[in-house]
């Protein structure tokens, strides 16, 4: 009977997971696009020649490999701290997690880099804005791929297990609890309400049989 709603309830909490980290993640890909433009456009403008490159899976500006590298730690870290403990309420060890966030990273790291250095360079005659655009979409493709990694993955089997996860179940149980005992009142009181009614016809009856007799 409570089966519909328990479901609707879980499709909630499920989609409310989701926006949460997409909130998150979205803020890590902030982290990463200001700091990697602050290391490219500013901080290695004036240390490294503009015509130095790296050959790591495809010829690219060192700047380029660096800034990227750099920014994309920064936004692994800050992304599963916060989707760790807010979006996922996992109890697992944080070493692990980290650990399993970045082997993610093992055939995507390389993708990320050919794929904006070669989206960079094809878009060379707009100047820094193919950086952006590449960053930009590397971002979107990053984001999906990451989140069904962390769901089925890093966090899973250990989805609500935190602490904050086990309070906000222990509330729910006794909201339910109280429900049911409230439902449990109502049932209660409507079959004596049922009964009662069923006595008055009962007794109502019998008197009229009994003022039929004495006529």
């Amino acid at each position: 009977m409570n089966e519909a709603p328990k479901k609707i309830n879980i499709n909630k909490k499920e989609i409310w997971r989701a926006v949460k980290y997409l909130l998150f993640s979205t803020s890590a890909g902030v982290i990463q696009m200001v700091s990697a433009l602050l290391l490219k456009l500013v901080i290695l403008d004036w240390c490294i020649p503009k015509d130095a490159t790296i050959h790591f899976i495809v010829e690219q500006p060192l700047e380029t490999f660096i800034a990227e590298t750099a920014a994309l730690a920064l936004s692994v870290l800050w992304n599963v701290t916060f989707n760790r403990k807010f979006t996922f309420k996992a109890a697992n060890n944080v070493p692990i997690a980290m650990l399993l966030a970045f082997v993610f990273y093992i055939p995507f790291y390389p993708f990320q880099t050919w794929y904006i250095a070669t989206v960079e360079k094809s878009l060379s005659n707009i100047g820094d804005w193919g950086f952006i655009i590449a960053q930009g979409t590397c971002m979107i493709i990053n984001f999906v791929l990451e989140f069904m990694w962390q769901t089925f993955v890093v966090f899973r089997g250990a989805k609500d297990t935190n602490e904050s996860a086990k309070k906000q179940k222990q509330k729910e149980d006794s909201q339910q609890g109280a429900n049911t005992v409230q439902e449990s009142d109502t049932a209660v009181a409507d079959d004596n309400t049922a009964a009662e009614i069923e006595s008055a016809k009962e007794v109502t009856a019998a008197d009229n049989t009994a003022a039929k007799d004495k006529r």
